[in-house]
């Protein structure tokens, strides 16, 4: 007997087709099962169907394949199973391949770029294997497509040290790259062959240097404007402002950097006017287009976004010149599908998520609400049309093209809110009416560069007359989105503290630091990291907690790798009380801090030794140094030394404190040193606290910050750790543990390392 599809599967296949394949992706992800698990299902499911005919026999063994799919890519895969060989120290490798990315130029003259291995050398083992792996050397900047070999370090992509730390290993993991190659300084690096394959990548790359200069030419005095339009015809956004990025993202408008359909669709029209009027037919114009456009998702880094809008465009091209015309839907579900072929690790990408749930969102509700808003600028139903006057025909069509903006930006807005929430832990609200004005700006910016392009292939004059018209439109979505993000309530954030009564975060900064004390309602900081620390993590951090303003900051001393990032974190809400070293020095970040303070207005607390600072009724600071009339030669030396106290337990922190300061703790307070955990910064002397004042403190645990990659600091003196170990001093050193959480509450305390996962109660 033969069955029948369902309606809806004969409508929609690819609908149907898309939740089989996430249905076996998510469980592939969820089950942790060997593939030969899926194998069997799939055959089975496939089985059933050639006898039944019925269709959820086939989505079961579609799901079933996308579960071996996913199972090879994330665990058996030849990345995979290199991951778990980098887990090795010190592994000596040597790599022959080519690079597949445009090469980054990174600090202190390094280089990074991603390269699609040919041979690959372990430990004396030749691996005729193909595996993308991350690279990060000196020397001669390669291009795409060259051949090179490398001897270097194989290590994991690393992890997330902090949380509200942008997570790399994910997202590279995704792309199917879980390794990292590093090489010594002049050491391990060598182009074997220039422009050895990759050809088309390597045509995207020259494609994407030309048009960047091509839309520089006439207005490169003003940078930020250059910067946009790269970043809204190529994606590119590393070169514009923070503080803009951040307008953009505020008002929900950052989706104009991700190449997507706006981008896609714009090309899509203009190429398809121009082939028409150059007399090309239908067919001839779609065959030329579909292979143009994903050329274009090329050179913008092949994101999900841009493939989507290409692989969505094309079928509703193929439509045109097909007998069937393509259901919106159906379109939309097929680009998905074809994506998750190729990797099915996109299912996890918040870049995909995004991507689809708005484009979703404008298909489902943009005609149920343009249709709504339709209603409500009707003139009366009963006068016929003929009849009506010059204003009530004025005011309908005025009204309808409003409606139709609205619809598409609210319905967007819906698509979006829910991943919105949980990904970035905000609303923008100001969203709704800036895109009224942005999109149809948008749509003026890119048509312009188009033209700039197209003229730059004839002459940079030509070039410079169109991009000096865009200089105008992009300033005027600068102001736009400027006055939007100035708007009361702009943008809600909807984070959580934690719900502990008192909560404290360790963040783990190399050679720095930063403490986050929750407590209730209340935020404080000691210390606050450098600036790129702040921008990083601590801001994506608030976020999460639902803060944009800080209760009080405590500045341990001018050290910029710990109070770089204060004019940012004081900038950020209303005047927090801020509390400094009464002791001054050399440190350029504090004069810059002073500087800005005064020009702000905003007053500052010194205190000392025996002052005391209320968080609120369950925890408050204690200042054990320095005293009234301490002097210091070295700014290690002149760190305030503060003691946090909870309801059950007492947390002392040193900062970068030496010997000296050690000796002057114990002659004026060494009863009150005594903590229950206690926290070490790194003194330039290397001298860590001694046996006299570790019986003072009579701590449980001790936690040691991290060195930074390049210090020159002797490892941790094994005689020291065998003296806390027979002291019963449990110690946590944040190279292994990450960034350390405390919480106490009124039966205990307890810590976890963020990235090593130990957790300790008492």
């Amino acid at each position: 007997m033969v069955g029948e599809s369902p309606l809806w599967f004969r409508r929609w296949p690819f609908a149907g087709l898309l939740l089989a394949a996430t249905v076996g992706i998510v469980s592939a992800s969820l089950l942790q099962v060997a593939s030969t698990v899926f194998i069997c299902v799939a055959a089975m499911a496939m089985g059933v169907w050639v006898w039944k005919r019925k269709t959820a026999w086939l989505l079961l063994s579609l799901a079933a394949a996308f579960g071996v799919l996913q199972v090879w890519q994330s665990r058996e895969a030849p990345s995979a199973l290199l991951a778990e060989l980098a887990e090795s120290p010190d592994l000596q490798v040597t790599a022959i391949g080519l690079i597949s990315s445009p090469p980054r130029l990174l600090a202190k003259n390094r280089i990074r770029f991603e390269l699609r291995t040919e041979d690959l050398e372990i430990q004396g083992r030749i691996l005729k294997t193909r595996v993308k792996v991350a690279v990060t050397t000196t020397g001669e900047v390669p291009r795409c497509g060259d051949r090179v070999k490398i001897r270097g370090i194989l290590e994991r992509i690393p992890a997330p040290r902090n949380p509200g730390q942008f997570d790399v290993r994910r997202v590279m993991e995704l792309r199917r790259i879980t390794c990292e190659i590093k090489t010594s300084a002049g050491e391990g690096y060598a182009i074997l062959e220039r422009g050895a394959g990759l050809f088309l990548l390597r045509a995207a790359e020259s494609c994407s240097k030309w048009m960047e200069a091509t839309l520089r030419e006439g207005i490169s005095g003003d940078p930020v404007v250059c910067d946009l339009l790269a970043g809204m015809v190529l994606g590119a956004t590393s070169d514009i402002p923070d503080a803009l990025q951040d307008q953009f993202r505020e008002t929900g408008t950052f989706h104009l950097f991700s190449v997507s359909g706006l981008h896609v669709g714009m090309i899509a029209l203009i190429l398809w006017q121009a082939l028409r009027m150059a007399g090309a037919g239908r067919h001839a114009a779609v065959i030329a287009i579909i292979p143009a456009l994903f050329f274009y998702a090329l050179i913008t880094g092949w994101k999900p976004s841009s493939i989507r809008a290409a692989a969505m465009t094309s079928i509703f091209l193929l439509g045109m010149i097909s007998w069937r015309q393509p259901m919106a839907i159906n379109s939309l579900c097929a680009a998905g599908f074809l994506i998750l072929v190729q990797s099915t690790n996109e299912l996890f990408n918040p870049g995909f998520q995004l991507s689809f749930v708005v484009v979703a969102g404008i298909l489902l509700f943009a005609i149920p609400i343009r249709d709504g808003l339709r209603k409500k600028v009707q003139p009366d139903p009963f006068i016929p049309i003929p009849l009506w006057t010059r204003s009530q025909r004025w005011g309908h069509s005025c009204g309808e093209g409003l409606a139709d903006a609205v619809s598409v930006s609210l319905a967007a807005w819906i698509g979006s809110l829910p991943l919105t929430i949980y990904y970035f832990h905000m609303v923008s609200l100001s969203s709704l009416l800036a895109n009224l004005v942005i999109i149809p700006l948008a749509f003026g910016i890119m048509a312009t560069a188009v033209l700039a392009l197209s003229g730059g292939l004839i002459s940079a004059a030509w070039a410079a007359v169109f991009n000096n018209a865009n200089l105008a439109l992009v300033k005027a979505l600068i102001l736009i989105v400027q006055a939007a993000a100035s708007l009361p309530a702009s943008s809600l954030l909807l984070g959580s503290a934690d719900p502990a009564p008192v909560a404290v975060t360790l963040f783990d900064f190399a050679d720095g630091g930063a403490v986050a004390v929750e407590s209730g309602d209340r935020l404080w900081f000691l210390d606050c990291g450098s600036k790129r620390d702040f921008k990083n993590t601590l801001l994506p951090w608030m976020r999460e907690r639902g803060r944009d303003s800080v209760d009080g900051i405590i500045l341990s001393h001018g050290d910029a790798r710990r109070m770089g990032g204060a004019v940012d974190l004081l900038g950020s809400g209303a005047p927090p009380l801020i509390v400094d070293s009464p002791l001054g020095d050399r440190s350029q970040s504090r004069k810059l801090l002073h500087e800005w303070l005064q020009k702000s207005g905003m007053p500052k607390s010194i205190q000392f030794a025996g002052d005391e600072i209320e968080i609120n009724d369950v925890a408050k600071w204690k200042i054990l140094h320095p005293p009234l009339g301490y002097n210091a030669g070295r700014a290690d030396d002149k760190s305030l030394v503060v003691r946090l106290d909870t309801p059950r337990a007492r947390v002392l922190f040193l900062s970068d404190s030496g010997p000296d300061t050690f000796r002057d703790l114990l002659q004026t307070c060494a009863e009150a040193l005594v903590s229950d955990i206690l926290v070490l910064g790194h003194h330039h002397s290397g001298i860590p606290p001694d046996a006299v004042f570790l019986d003072a403190v009579r701590p449980s645990f001790l936690v040691v910050s991290r060195r930074g990659e390049f210090s020159n600091a002797e490892p941790m003196d094994p005689g020291w750790v065998s003296m806390l170990r027979e002291r019963g001093i449990t110690l946590l050193q944040q190279d292994q543990a990450g960034a350390v959480l405390i919480r106490s509450t009124l039966a205990g305390f307890e810590m976890e390392g963020f990235l090593s996962g130990q957790k300790f109660r008492k």
